[in-house]
């Protein structure tokens, strides 16, 4: 299936609210055509003032109208006009009979329409006089500005709001996207990109289409009503001024072409930038302690004057299309004032019609101008598109089962069979031919040096990854026949790395849960050991912790994610080096928290401190993607393998 174009994408989000979008183009053509009506309005000022208020005001009409009018009997009218001076030459070009008998021949049936509509409104006209004619006209343009007001504020409202709710859908539907994403996903990208594309990017779609889209929306119908007004004025002299187009068209292209490779390199740096920022921002210790300042600085040097140099060259090549055009416009206007000044001194052009042409177009060239900015703009928006619907059309994290499978309570065993794990795109495996069955009730410790595979091992049992082979069931179901919601409602998870929200102390405890009561709660807390410390905060459980929970020590971070667990009542708990990173009376405190919370669960601990599962039920010995060893502690002593070196190393000295 091919891909939809970028700004096809996008126009499928705006037209989510096709009603809004068409009521805004609707008023934006009524404020074009309010707009050309008012400037049609000036032809009969500028007639009038012409001629120092001594000729009524006429439309102006061409020898083929008059031929047309004579052909379809209305000789009489034309006396009665043609007692005008201003109809003299006319007067004179009809008496000669030679050239009426030669040019009574065709005219098309719409033609005559327009003539004789001409000839009955300038019948109409010279009934005024001159100057009460001009007040008449100078007044009805008031009430067409209002008008224009009007349909420009709603255009406003209805084409922006639609806008806006598109790019609140596209962001939305990045962040739904965000969070499903695989794990590797964020170990691959740096947190700074995600984060450009959510924000900057995002935020680029939003300037266009909330705003750009109705500006050129609104030129498109100001430079469509506008060119057949001076259709009407004078076709030919139209289609002198736009001699120009074609000349400034190619130019623009190749500019557009650059302003999208820009527009991607100037993305990309602003997620170079952010990246940085938050690199520093969560290193600054690590920084400082290395004395490394001056290198960091420089760094970012570099990746902010990237930036500039993509940015300002993004800069002029947007100026350069749109001055291109005032100056091949400016041309065209010179132009035009010597032609269209050489055909009124021969008659053949009112005063009135030919200002009326020049502000007119005049009027339309700041919209084509900024219509061939669009072009620039189109390229822009193309290329931030292709950084967000990139990431929109990331596969998600795990396919959801056709049929779902539940269970009501663990009662058997949680069971690994022949699994094998590599994670994509590589070619090694991180897990080789893993089987094991653990009873329920059990506690299941899991050693190894770094890397052997023991966080990768838990990871697939909460459906962080699938296996690349084999399966992993509970209770003799596999596990990608459970829902991930109702799987993952079954695992509770504490690691060395605590993350805790930048809320209160309750909110995080009860994360993502307003059933819970604080008797409740507080139980859960004594349970882990939280609530003695809880209550010594200025404000208790509403106390705001900070960014993951800085103003709380290592253990009492700890502690809280504990309760937290404690209140999720999970039947299978996965511990990640959880008191690997304490001093001896936080380890303490936090072990004896475990001990009730590890209770009556079947629980996988990942520990490098041998002194904390010594009690475990069956102890794994992982070494390169491999169990090499397993059973109690005692029996592993005693075969002096693995195991037995790691003990020894921890304890002999």
């Amino acid at each position: 299936m091919k891909e939809k174009p970028i700004f096809s994408r996008l126009l499928g989000y705006v037209f989510h609210y096709k009603k809004r979008f068409y009521t805004g183009v609707v008023f934006a053509f009524l404020l074009s055509l309010f707009n050309a009506l008012s400037l049609a309005a000036l032809k009969p000022v500028f007639d009038v003032l012409g001629s120092g208020f001594e000729k009524p005001f006429q439309i102006h009409m061409s020898n083929s109208d008059f031929r047309t009018l004579e052909k379809g009997d209305h000789s009489t009218q034309l006396e009665d006009l043609m007692k005008h001076s201003m109809y003299d030459m006319k007067r004179e070009w009809l008496n000669k009979k030679k050239n009426r008998e030669q040019d009574l021949k065709g005219g098309s049936s719409f033609s005559a329409l327009y003539a004789v509509l001409k000839l009955k409104m300038n019948l109409f006209f010279i009934e005024y006089e001159p100057y009460n004619l001009m007040v008449l006209v100078a007044l009805s343009i008031l009430p067409l500005y209002l008008f224009k007001l009007i349909a420009q504020l709603a255009s406003v409202y209805f084409i922006s709001t639609t806008g806006l709710l598109a790019v609140r859908d596209v962001r939305k539907d990045l962040y739904d996207k965000l969070i499903t994403l695989p794990i590797h996903h964020f170990v691959q990208e740096k947190t700074g990109e995600w984060i450009s594309k959510v924000v900057n990017d995002v935020k680029l779609l939003s300037d266009t289409i909330a705003n750009d889209l109705r500006v050129s929306i609104t030129n498109f119908f100001i430079v469509f009503t506008h060119l057949i007004l001076l259709i009407i004025i004078n076709y030919k002299l139209l289609l002198i001024s736009i001699v120009g187009v074609p000349v400034v068209i190619y130019p623009i292209n190749l500019i557009a072409r650059k302003i999208r490779k820009y527009t991607k390199k100037e993305q990309t740096g602003i997620g170079d930038l952010s990246s940085h920022l938050h690199e520093m921002i969560s290193g600054i210790r690590v920084i400082r302690a290395f004395g490394m300042e001056d290198y960091e600085k420089s760094r970012f040097y570099k990746i902010n004057h990237k930036l500039y140099k993509n940015v300002a060259r993004f800069r002029l090549l947007k100026t350069i299309g749109p001055s291109l055009i005032e100056f091949a416009s400016s041309g065209i206007v010179v132009g035009l004032i010597i032609y269209g000044g050489y055909l009124i001194t021969q008659g053949k052009f009112t005063s009135g019609n030919f200002f009326t042409f020049l502000v007119t177009l005049m009027v339309i060239l700041n919209p084509i101008k900024q219509l061939a900015n669009w072009y620039n703009l189109y390229s822009r928006i193309t290329a931030a598109g292709e950084r967000v619907f990139n990431l929109a059309d990331q596969s998600s994290e795990l396919d959801e089962p056709e049929n779902p499978k539940y269970i009501k309570k663990l009662k058997k065993s949680v069971k690994y069979e022949n699994v094998i794990f590599r994670y994509p795109e590589t070619k090694s495996d991180v897990l080789q031919n893993i089987s094991i069955e653990v009873p329920q009730g059990s506690t299941v410790a899991l050693v190894g040096a770094s890397g052997a595979g023991k966080s990768t091992f838990v990871d697939l049992l909460s459906r962080f990854y699938d296996p690349t082979d084999g399966t992993i069931s509970i209770d003799g179901i596999n596990v990608r026949d459970m829902p991930l919601k109702h799987l993952r409602s079954k695992i509770g998870i504490v690691t060395q790395e605590i993350f805790l929200f930048n809320t209160t102390l309750r909110e995080n405890i009860a994360y993502g849960r307003d059933d819970i009561s604080d008797d409740l709660m507080i139980k859960k807390s004594k349970m882990a050991y939280a609530h003695e410390f809880v209550e010594k905060l200025p404000e208790g459980y509403d106390t705001v912790i900070g960014e993951r929970g800085m103003i709380l020590s290592g253990g009492q971070r700890q502690r809280i994610s504990i309760a937290r667990a404690l209140l999720k009542n999970p039947e299978i708990l996965i511990l990640d080096e959880a008191t690997s990173a304490l001093d001896t009376e936080s380890e303490r405190l936090v072990q004896k928290a475990l001990e009730r919370l590890m209770a009556n669960r079947t629980t996988f601990v990942i520990a490098h401190r041998l002194s904390t599962i010594y009690k475990a039920d069956l102890i794994l010995v992982f070494d390169d993607g491999k169990i090499i060893e397993q059973g109690t502690h005692k029996t592993l002593l005693k075969k002096k393998g693995t195991y037995k070196k790691l003990y020894d190393m921890q304890f002999q000295g």
